[in-house]
């Protein structure tokens, strides 16, 4: 666990300084090198919208040698305003310098710390150290400036007011109900026509219904007779199990007479002859255009619904079995109501709970919505049950969702003589929702501690946890019983290790030096308003306690 870290920079550093680098590069293995760039900046104090000149030196370098300065973005997080053309001195001799201005502001007041910069020459990396710039607020003096009194609210009585959404929502659920209701009568309507009538029974209702057309008194007889043939032909297709719909007449006639031959009909034979008859006036009124007069139609009407009652009372009475289908097909078709009634019903609810969900987002707004439907992992922590712990000597109470647990960490031998004790407690890690790390060294001698070298450690720790696009503050801190210490906080991204997308995160880190070094690391997913509140509730209740010792 690499909890924290430092940057060595100066080669000057008395010996308490150097002891207390090497312990923290125990922790974070950050490795600095031989300069041979140098950097300059023009103040570290600006206001707000000021500008900076950071100035990068790279001497004693040769003809040869291909010199590539840092990027524009590797300033963050402050805002690049203007970038200088590389300024060449000593050109005439063996080796020569080059120089390149940066113009830097920032527009939010604060403490910011420029990361070192990356100066390559050839193929071989040099660092510049970090900078420290104060930004501070434009003081407006307003003994020289007329001011003017805030001019008084008028009260007003805000109307009742139903958001549109709402109403659109309604507008759908009653056209959505109108249509189930409608649905529902024609299916009624399709179901009641759909139930099976005995052939006999159905061929009556039938010939009725053609009588009821005044087909005859329009003079549509091609209609009419193909109408009256086709009523018989379904009638002997579903009493005596023909394909009569679909055999030509001579097929039809064929099979009748089969079925005499069988003794499953007993027709005469003249019978047979007369409605072979009227078979073959419709084959020529539809096929050969010869419509037969009105008075031989109706002729042919009162003979079909004789041979239909010939054939009936030729045939025994339906079965039992005939029965027991007429009554499987009615509950089947019964089932098949049912059915699609509980599909609308479950379509109508889920209508019901988007438009509910709809007019939750557009009055509450989709965070509320999600929260209570489908939950959020850092709201229950924050609502849940906290615990209160003490970490470490001397004891550091801090108040988390979850206990801290113990971590082990593997410590530089070259710096172990100085190190008394290295205690880290976790919680989480850095790909969850939250994510809070308590460190802390004890040395075998009083030592004293520099915050400001630990702080500036903390962009290199990041960095080598693989964050990215690290925007850093600091600003000093109070516990809540007067301890100082310094607060970095800012935010970075990591990649996601599984769809290599960006994981927005924030951070805030605590740095104490009481009686040795302690750090508060809290890591958080970013824009995320429960997040911050818990991050905010651990910061307040930080307290050191007096050793019983």
């Amino acid at each position: 666990m690499k909890s924290m870290s430092t940057f060595l920079r100066h080669k000057t550093l008395n010996y308490s300084k150097t002891v207390f680098c090497l312990v923290v590069l125990c922790v974070f293995n950050f490795q600095a090198f031989a300069q041979e760039v140098t950097f300059e900046s023009s103040r570290d104090s600006i206001k707000i919208g000021e500008q900076i000149d950071y100035k990068i030196e790279v001497s004693k370098v040769s003809t040869g040698d291909v010199v590539t300065f840092p990027k524009d973005q590797t300033f963050v997080p402050l805002e690049m305003v203007e970038v200088l053309k590389i300024d060449t001195t000593n050109l005439e001799a063996e080796f020569y310098k080059l120089s390149k201005i940066y113009k830097l502001t920032q527009f939010d007041s604060g403490r910011y710390t420029i990361p070192p910069q990356m100066v390559k020459i050839n193929d071989k990396a040099f660092y510049t150290d970090s900078l420290k710039i104060q930004v501070n607020d434009v003081v407006v003096d307003t003994t020289k400036q007329k001011m003017y009194p805030a001019k008084p609210a008028i009260p007003f009585e805000k109307p009742f007011h139903i958001p549109s959404m709402v109403w659109w929502a309604l507008l759908i659920i009653l056209i959505l109900a109108g249509l189930f209701v409608l649905f529902f009568k024609l299916k009624k309507k399709k179901d009641e026509a759909k139930r099976r009538i005995p052939p006999f029974e159905q061929a009556k209702i039938s010939l009725l219904e053609l009588d009821k057309s005044e087909a005859l008194e329009t003079r549509e007889l091609k209609y009419y007779i193909s109408e009256l043939t086709n009523i018989s032909r379904r009638y002997l297709e579903e009493k005596i199990e023909v394909r009569a719909l679909e055999f030509t007449t001579k097929e039809l006639i064929d099979a009748l007479k089969l079925k005499k031959s069988k003794r499953k009909l007993h027709l005469k034979d003249k019978v047979i002859t007369e409605y072979e008859a009227i078979l073959q006036r419709a084959d020529l009124a539809k096929f050969a255009n010869i419509q037969p007069d009105v008075i031989t139609l109706k002729n042919d009407r009162k003979n079909v619904e004789r041979f239909i009652r010939q054939v009936q009372s030729s045939i025994p009475e339906q079965t039992q079995e005939e029965r027991k289908k007429d009554k499987a097909f009615q509950e089947e078709l019964a089932q098949k109501r049912k059915k699609q009634k509980w599909i609308i019903a479950s379509i109508s609810v889920l209508v019901l709970l988007i438009a509910a969900a709809t007019s939750l987002v557009a009055t509450k707004g989709f965070d509320y919505v999600q929260d209570k439907i489908f939950g959020n992992p850092t709201k229950e922590m924050l609502e849940g049950e906290w615990i209160t712990s003490a970490y470490g000597a001397p004891p550091v109470q801090i108040t988390t969702p979850d206990v801290l647990v113990r971590t082990e960490l593997n410590n530089n031998a070259d710096s172990s003589q100085e190190i008394a004790s290295i205690e880290t407690f976790v919680d989480g890690s850095l790909y969850q929702d939250l994510y809070i790390i308590f460190s802390q060294i004890q040395f075998k001698q009083n030592r004293e501690i520099d915050l400001d070298l630990a702080v500036e450690g903390v962009y290199k720790n990041l960095e080598s946890k693989g964050a990215y696009n690290i925007i850093s503050k600091t600003e000093d801190f109070k516990t809540i019983n007067g301890v100082d210490g310094v607060k970095v906080f800012g935010s970075f991204a990591i990649e996601n290790p599984i769809t290599k997308e960006d994981i927005k995160k924030e951070y805030q880190i605590l740095n104490f030096s009481e009686g040795g070094y302690q750090q508060i690391t809290i890591i958080h997913k970013s824009d995320d308003e429960y997040a911050n509140k818990i991050a905010q509730r651990i910061l307040d209740a930080v307290e050191f306690k007096k050793s019983k010792r």
